[in-house]
């Protein structure tokens, strides 16, 4: 009857197992494999942890039943000496049943929460640990070798959970980003910007398209090379990403070109973003990324939605318009719009 038992248990473990590995959004499969972890276990709170041994910090990608003062810290360095150290050495699950009698248990964040027992379970995938596995109790209490056995089996496929999960963002990233300068790219761009103007019709928003061209880049080109050319696009990319807010999207165009789209945002506060801190930014951000070694300026375009145009193609040929327009009257500020901005919504820098 215990061989039995213990055959369904590992049966059951096996079905959530394979739906853990099929899928592919990493933060769902984490949480699957936390929740079967705490069904088997029949503990009341738990975490995963991912490792990232270039900066030796652990990570919690998923959790349940801790304290929100208990998440807060959510991002540790792996102190030398303790539970996470031995983990990460011993390659092998470690058990607590008692954490007032274990000295290597000094987590006094952990302590706080009143964790009084656990199981440490290390996610391995081709002989490097992704991460840990935590179930954890705030009572003391033994687990029994069948309960430790089984999370093994959950770990490991949880670790493949995580590579495939990896694997696919990388590959999906890869696909919509241009790989010279690091932003998205063309078919991306339209994918984005086809999206952006189903959202700013169905909520009566507006936002701004901004196309962003370097000066004389064919100059650059001459005189430096195509491989400095490249290194250029590189580091502009790099500059722009720095430069644009959070909630801004960049796509590189075509050939030295950058479309920038500009969610929530009219024309005039657009304007005033790229015056007063994203142009400067961007020429500053390249000038740094190079060592001073080339300085390279860039003219700007800016059109909005819904007033100069509710399709892409609309869009897009007004904030062109408004690039060649500044081009050969060669203003200062180097930055042109589709319509002429009142002088009283213009913020001075």
């Amino acid at each position: 009857m215990a061989v039995l038992k213990l055959n369904d248990r590992v049966l059951d473990i096996l079905t959530s197992a394979r739906s853990v590995v099929s899928q592919l959004d990493l933060d769902k499969a984490l949480a699957l494999v936390l929740k079967k972890a705490m069904d088997v276990t029949n503990t009341t709170a738990g975490s995963i942890a991912l490792y990232s041994p270039a900066t030796a910090t652990m990570r919690i990608a998923a959790s349940k039943g801790f304290s929100r003062q208990f998440l807060s810290s959510r991002e540790w360095t792996v102190r030398r000496g303790g539970l996470t150290d031995r983990i990460l050495k011993t390659r092998c699950v470690t058990v607590i049943n008692d954490t007032t009698n274990a000295s290597f248990f000094s987590d006094s964040l952990a302590a706080r929460e009143g964790v009084k027992s656990l199981v440490c379970v290390p996610l391995i995938f081709s002989q490097d640990i992704v991460g840990i596995l935590y179930v954890d109790d705030f009572t003391q209490r033994t687990f029994s070798p069948s309960i430790v056995q089984s999370l093994e089996i959950l770990a490991s496929f949880a670790s493949v959970a995580i590579h495939n999960a990896r694997t696919h963002t990388a590959m999906k990233h890869q696909a919509n980003t241009d790989s010279l300068t690091g932003l998205f790219n063309r078919r991306c761009f339209e994918s984005i910007i086809g999206r952006e103007l189903m959202r700013a019709e169905r909520h009566g928003r507006e936002f701004s398209l901004a196309l962003v061209d370097v000066d004389d880049f064919k100059k650059f080109n001459d005189a430096h090379g195509h491989q400095a050319g490249d290194a250029a696009l590189a580091a502009l990319g790099e500059s722009i990403r720095s430069a644009i807010r959070s909630t801004d999207l960049a796509s590189r165009y075509g050939g030295d070109e950058m479309a920038i789209i500009l969610p929530e945002t009219n024309l005039a506060k657009a304007y005033n973003l790229f015056a007063n801190r994203i142009r400067y930014g961007i020429e500053e951000g390249f000038s740094r990324l190079t060592g001073g070694r080339y300085s390279l300026s860039v003219t700007i375009g800016i059109a909005s939605y819904p007033l100069d145009g509710i399709n892409a193609r609309d869009l897009v040929l007004a904030a062109d318009r408004a690039l060649l327009a500044t081009k050969k009257k060669k203003h200062t500020r180097k930055i042109g719009c589709s319509r002429r901005i009142p002088e009283s919504l213009i913020v001075a820098p």
